[in-house]
């Protein structure tokens, strides 16, 4: 992986009520409460699904970026 700056879900802790919704549906473990709030704490471990986002029951967290998927690649024939 290169050096890129990857966006991250973004958690709005004026919303945030420290539930711990997103920390125990985190696939990959890269969110935990701290404080009684949301922090991404393992960024390289974020697949930036939208599970945090869809779950939060405050609306604390947002992927303010969409992910597309490239087309596959035609095969060429000679």
């Amino acid at each position: 992986m290169s050096n890129a700056v990857w966006p991250l879900p973004q958690i709005d802790l004026t919303r945030c009520n420290g539930c711990g919704e997103c920390e125990m549906r985190c696939p990959t473990g890269a969110v935990e409460v701290h404080g009684y709030k949301a922090t991404i704490v393992r960024p390289a471990d974020c697949t930036f699904c939208d599970i945090c986002e869809s779950y939060c029951p405050e609306g604390a967290i947002g992927r303010p970026f969409a992910v597309v998927f490239a087309p596959e690649a035609q095969m060429i024939k000679e």
